[in-house]
């Protein structure tokens, strides 16, 4: 065999081997497809034993900050606790996307015992026991609260509900809502910037109300 037959045998080869390569990564390359939304839906009791206490832990925030809240409550206000830290008793509330300032930070501090989700495709409502409604629009877009004080955004990721609200410069609030597999529990991991108090993390847990099958 000459050399230019050698040669061209050769590249021939080199050819079939890149080409059979470019195939098989295509052929691993799989469209990316968006996750699926997970079934929050349903009616949910607050489990107090498995979540973090929010008080104790912006206690501990203002402590490692070495900042003292000069006698306000961590809620805002200065009465109804005690100088030396009493327990206030304030109405739950929703967490970021309450109107009232204040009243979202008591939604962090008291979150609501008993909850009940309807979940679409185009709006999620969460309604406290003797609190208020939320209602949540998934789609990835920003939207005002009915007054105008707080910006919210609300968005699926890798199968878990991500809520966004921003009030004011530097305060901002993300909740992130996700299921356990079996459908038993909820769990709410809450993340605080700025406003009344130093940054936390949050674990919240509600057990699905006795009597519901999980779907």
């Amino acid at each position: 065999m000459t050399t230019r037959a050698i040669l061209l045998s050769c590249a021939l080869v080199f050819s079939a081997g890149v080409a059979g390569a470019q195939r098989a990564v295509l052929a691993d390359e799989k469209p990316k497809v968006a996750p699926a939304a997970a079934d929050l839906s349903g009616p949910w009791v607050y489990n107090r034993g498995l979540s973090d206490d929010a008080r104790e832990k912006m206690r501990e925030g203002m402590e490692r900050a070495g900042g003292s809240s000069g006698g306000r409550s961590p809620a805002g206000g200065g009465t109804g606790a005690s100088s030396g830290g009493g327990r206030m008793s304030p109405p739950p509330g929703g967490m970021g996307g309450a109107d009232d300032p204040r009243g979202a930070m008591r939604g962090i501090l008291e979150p609501a015992e008993e909850l009940t989700i309807e979940q679409g495709a185009a709006e999620i409502t969460m309604e406290e026991k003797f609190g208020q409604t939320r209602h949540l629009h998934p789609d990835g877009k920003k939207y005002r609260t009915d007054n105008g004080t707080a910006e919210v955004k609300a968005s699926w990721k890798e199968g878990q509900l991500v809520v966004e609200t921003k009030r004011g410069p530097g305060s901002r609030v993300v909740e992130t809502w996700e299921r356990v597999p079996d459908g038993s529990q909820l769990i709410v991991t809450v993340k605080t910037e700025g406003g009344f108090g130093p940054s936390l993390v949050l674990k919240r847990v509600y057990d699905r109300a006795q009597g519901d099958a999980a779907k």
